[in-house]
């Protein structure tokens, strides 16, 4: 029997004996259903349920072993002391999961995403970028031998969508088709066999989840990790450098795709230099997204959607050869805050 309605949901917290002072049902994600709750002690609780499909879709199928995998990540993943890290970054810690309903209650980071925060000028966005380029960095040092989340054959079909769609989306805005068909035979592929490290498999600047809303520098919470997967760390660099860039495109200016760049750049390569493949790995993911998703997202009217899957295009081409020198592409001028 499901749980999709309120009234499901509280039916199944009353066998945990949790009656919820308030309740609410969350609209973000597509993926799950989810409810933020007060419980008797006033503790603000989140709840993520899976159902066979997805939430906004019930006739697209999608399998509820995503939920197991999040459990893992969050249960299984230790990170060490960040001492250079200004803004405190932090996991959900998990309260209870049921495997077979695939129910998960977890700690609440807060009201907010980075997203939805972005132009809120009280916030220290590139000290935010710096901090989660440092903690990511982190995350895949501290991963690239020891660590085993599974095999999670989802998270590497849904990392495969925008390669698999490149060609139709760089065609669709007059660009020759057969760069994406070749990006995503050269570097899609490589999807299923990488084993380098943990990646998220969904980082981006809506997975990060601000605790306060009146501080310049708030706890910042990653969330849904349910694509989670052992696989090459410049995928989980290149999506938030992508979605960064299109905040500071499209959203104030404010510094976030190359505070976050940086500071990556410079914590990883502390641990042992990147190296030209690497670089080369992190620009062709970040075109792709680039490429794709503003074609399906709307971030612009069709014009500057244009603009963007005409910068991915050329973040491919040059990142195809190796290196870092499709950095210069994503320079955006600073606008103050305010």
């Amino acid at each position: 029997m499901g749980i999709v309605t309120d009234s499901d949901i509280t039916s199944y917290l009353a066998t945990l004996n949790i009656i919820p002072t308030t309740l609410s049902q969350l609209n973000g994600g597509t993926a799950n259903l989810a409810w933020r709750i007060r419980d008797s002690t006033n503790r603000s609780i989140i709840i993520k349920h899976a159902e066979p499909y997805i939430r906004t879709n019930a006739s697209i199928l999608l399998p509820t072993d995503r939920m197991d995998f999040e459990h893992v990540a969050l249960t299984t993943l230790t990170l060490p002391p960040q001492p250079h890290i200004d803004i405190p970054i932090a996991l959900p810690s998990v309260y209870h999961y049921n495997s077979t309903r695939h129910v998960l209650l977890m700690s609440d980071g807060g009201p907010r995403t980075m997203k939805a925060a972005y132009t809120d000028p009280t916030l220290d966005i590139p000290a935010l970028g710096r901090g989660l380029g440092t903690w990511l960095a982190s995350l895949h040092a501290s991963t690239k031998t020891t660590t085993s989340v599974g095999d999670n054959q989802t998270a590497k079909s849904i990392a495969r969508y925008s390669y698999a769609n490149l060609a139709s989306a760089l065609a669709s805005y007059g660009f020759d088709a057969s760069l994406g068909e070749d990006i995503d035979a050269e570097y899609g592929s490589l999807l299923q066999s990488d084993d380098a490290c943990i990646c998220h498999g969904d980082f981006w600047p809506g997975n990060i989840v601000l605790a306060a809303a009146s501080t310049s520098r708030p706890t910042a919470t990653v969330v849904d990790w349910e694509l989670v997967r052992r696989g090459c760390g410049a995928t989980d660099v290149g999506q938030f450098a992508a979605e960064a860039y299109l905040l500071d495109r499209f959203c104030g200016s404010r510094g976030l795709c190359a505070a976050f760049l940086d500071a990556y750049a410079l914590a990883a390569e502390e641990k042992g230099a990147l190296g030209r493949e690497w670089w080369g790995r992190c620009g062709v993911h970040l075109g792709t997204h680039l490429a794709f998703w503003p074609t399906s997202v709307v971030w612009g009217g069709r014009e500057e959607t244009g603009e963007c899957v005409g910068l991915g295009r050329e973040l491919l081409l040059r990142a195809r050869g190796g290196g870092r020198g499709w950095r210069e592409l994503l320079v955006l001028p600073i606008k103050p805050a305010g």
